[in-house]
């Protein structure tokens, strides 16, 4: 018994003595004022996890507390680590490819539209060519005097007068457009063709040439005309007044624009389109026209 004893005590003494052997040397204040032992089983049962360029430390699972540098954080569940990312993360291409198939059926909505029109004016152009042509012209002129007179009202003086819409003026423009302009145009591109046909260059600027001297001039003295007349001032002397200090400036102003459109309208458009597309040009042409036609009125 006494020999068994002494090996037991002999055991007991090497490992305390092993166990104090692994105790760092710190002074009783130090570390928070723990003691070596405490501050051995403290720190013993703290462990760094280091994934990348973040540094988590981690108390056992008594307690729970996480102190992280960086970014990323890792987790410790049930005996594994597992790195928390982020799994719901649209990636861009299918963004885009789900707004490109939302403005499909917006897209093919408007090309169905413009295309339906399309072929309810080639219709009506091959039964009524000249009564379509005339709509046409009335419509785009309506609205060219219509935009003249916004543009009118916003100048210096429209905080003065704040006049509202002139609808005889509106009226007398549409008419022009309606009743002159629709059938002229119709007419003088089918002479102008049958007088030079084809579409090569000398042609087409034969067709420029005499559309300047001839069909633009013209209208624009009937448009001067119309204008005299829906204000209540028409006579021969103010027409021609009107002709001599209006006419050359609206010229000049033309050449500068019409052959371009002529160039354009013989060169590329089909002969019955013409028409169609002089009047879309003619928007912006008749919103100026109609400005110089008017100035001066009411003084």
């Amino acid at each position: 018994m006494r020999a068994l004893l002494r090996i037991a005590i002999l055991l007991w003494a090497s490992s305390v003595s092993a166990a104090t052997a692994f105790v760092p040397q710190v002074s009783p204040t130090s570390n928070n004022g723990l003691s070596g032992r405490s501050w051995l089983k403290r720190h013993s049962a703290m462990r760094l996890d280091i994934h990348g360029s973040s540094v988590v430390s981690r108390m056992p699972r008594g307690g729970e507390q996480e102190e992280g540098i960086g970014n990323t954080k890792s987790a410790e569940e049930k005996g594994g680590t597992e790195t928390l990312t982020s799994t719901n993360v649209v990636p861009a291409d299918r963004v885009m490819s789900s707004t490109a198939a939302a403005s499909v059926p917006l897209l093919s909505k408007i090309v169905t539209l413009f295309a339906t029109i399309g072929k309810v004016y080639s219709h009506n152009l091959e039964a009524s060519p000249i009564l379509t042509k005339s709509c046409t012209a009335g419509l785009i002129f309506g609205l060219s005097d219509y935009l003249a007179q916004i543009i009118e009202g916003s100048g210096e003086d429209a905080a003065k007068s704040k006049k509202s819409l002139d609808w005889i003026r509106l009226i007398s423009t549409t008419l022009v457009g309606l009743l002159y302009f629709g059938p002229a145009a119709h007419y003088w591109y089918e002479w102008i063709f049958r007088l030079l046909p084809g579409t090569g260059l000398a042609s087409t600027l034969y067709k420029a040439f005499w559309g300047q001297i001839l069909f633009g001039p013209s209208f624009t003295c009937i448009f001067f005309a119309a204008s005299l007349l829906q204000a209540g001032e028409f006579s021969l002397k103010g027409w021609w007044n009107k002709i001599r200090s209006d006419l050359p400036g609206a010229w000049l102003a033309g050449v500068g624009y019409w052959p371009i459109v002529d160039l354009i309208s013989y060169s590329v458009i089909p002969v019955n389109l013409i028409p169609l597309f002089v009047n879309m040009a003619s928007l912006v042409w008749t919103v100026y026209l109609s400005i110089v036609a008017n100035k001066g009125k009411g003084k």
